[in-house]
Formats: structure tokens, C-alpha cells, sequence
């Protein structure tokens, strides 16, 4: 089998330094487990520094990244504080996974299986309308994986996560290939729940199957339909546990 690596968002570069990182992930998870909120104040700066041995510039670059997440504000002689959860940036997908790790969200699940439901089934008409005939072979290379790891050679959650992200950047459409990081993190939570819900380790591969054929064929409409009804099958998983 040809070894072909999907750039994912686990494995995508960041663009702040380790330190800071740390720092963010740390404040963010504060904030989303309500250590720090609306009605509990968020620290100043001084302290944070205190906190994590951290320098101002490493604090406030820190800061800024979860003030673009959507999580603190920071306003003048008013300090930093929380935002409420409703303004959260949740297409962010740091903010995303802490909210999932935070605790089992049922309904953030279902709303996250909603917006799939808005989003793939198009992007699966599009690719099979635009993909090129390499993006086609990439579909069927992670679908050739998800039969390996049917078969305890791979990992079943990573190759069904990679063939719909494939599908995603077979669209050719930037605005759905640029939700991929989003969509990875929550099918990071999902996948795992409707398996479990089925009492199978990995997704139909049969499913997954007429997706592919739908795209190699060019036929957007069945494409779409395919897509449809295994995310609205999901759906009526957490519907009904």
C-alpha cells in the first residue's frame, strides 16, 4: 500500500512557541472548566507570570491568542476578563477539544453531527465533480486503510477520520477544506461514541464504500445522498442511545 501521510491538524505546525502554548493550553482549559469565568475573576497578568514562571511577553502573547479564540476580552482600564460561553469560538479547534475533554457532551455532539450534516454532504458533491484524479486515489487510499484496520492492521479511528478529511480537501473549496481542523477534533469524540453505540471498534467500511464510488464516478448527487444518510444514521445514534 502506497504510504501516504495526511497532514492533519494534530500534526500542524503552530504559531506560537512551546512555552506560550503551554500557557495557553493550561489558561484555556481554565476557563472552559470554569476555574475562571464571568463571575470568577481571571487573573492579572502578574500573576499568571507568578503562576507558571513565565516572562510578560510569553503572558501576553498567550493572552492574545485566547482573546482570538474568543475566550478572554481584554478592555482598557478594565483589565482581561471571561467571555460568556455563547461567544466562544467554537470552529476553533483548541477551544473544541477542551470543551469536549471538559466532560461528556451529548448535545455538543448533535450539534456538531448538525453542522456536519451542513457541511460534507456538499463537499462530497463537489469533490466528486472537481476532485482530481490524485485527490480520487487519496479517498481510496484511506478508504483501502480503513479495511486494513478491519482487520487489526491500522488504526480504525485515524483512517475513518483521514477519508472524510480527504473528502474535505477533494472539494477543492477552501472554505470546507479550511474546516478540517474543526471537523478532526470532534470525529476525534464522535466516531469513538457511535461505535460504541453499534458495539463495533471500527466504522462500515461498506458505507464509506459508495461514498468513494459515488466521487470516483462523478456523481454528485448520489455522492451527497451517501454522506447524508451515514451522518443522519449518526445522528440517530445519539437521538436514541
Amino acid at each position: 500500500m502506497e504510504n501516504l501521510k495526511i497532514p492533519t491538524f494534530q500534526s500542524r505546525q503552530r504559531s506560537f512557541g512551546s512555552r506560550t502554548q503551554q500557557v495557553v493550553q493550561d489558561l484555556g482549559i481554565a476557563i472552559v472548566t470554569r476555574e475562571y469565568s464571568v463571575e470568577k475573576a481571571f487573573p492579572i497578568e502578574s500573576v499568571i507570570c507568578a503562576k507558571y514562571n513565565a516572562s510578560r511577553s510569553i503572558v501576553r502573547e498567550a493572552i492574545k491568542v485566547l482573546n482570538a479564540k474568543g475566550l478572554l476580552i481584554a478592555r482598557p482600564r478594565r483589565g482581561t476578563s471571561v467571555r460568556p460561553e455563547k461567544e466562544w469560538n467554537l470552529l476553533d479547534p483548541d477551544v473544541l477539544d477542551w470543551m469536549l475533554n471538559r466532560r461528556f457532551s451529548l448535545s455538543l455532539l448533535k450539534d456538531f453531527t448538525r453542522a456536519r450534516l451542513a457541511i460534507e454532504p456538499n463537499a462530497a458533491a463537489e469533490a466528486a465533480r472537481t476532485a482530481t484524479d490524485q485527490q480520487i486515489k487519496h479517498i481510496g487510499l484511506m478508504l483501502e486503510r480503513m479495511r486494513e484496520a478491519a482487520h487489526g492492521r491500522l488504526d480504525p479511528l485515524e483512517s475513518d477520520i483521514n477519508f472524510h478529511l480527504c473528502i474535505l480537501e477533494a472539494s477543492n473549496n477552501p472554505f470546507f477544506y479550511n474546516m478540517s481542523p474543526m471537523i478532526e477534533t470532534a470525529l476525534n469524540f464522535s466516531i469513538r461514541f457511535t461505535n460504541k453505540q453499534l458495539k463495533q471498534r471500527f466504522a462500515s467500511v461498506e458505507e464509506h464504500q459508495v461514498i468513494f464510488d459515488a466521487i470516483a464516478n462523478r456523481d454528485s448527487a448520489t455522492a451527497a445522498r451517501e454522506t447524508r444518510e451515514l451522518l443522519e444514521r449518526a445522528l440517530e445514534l445519539m437521538e436514541n442511545p
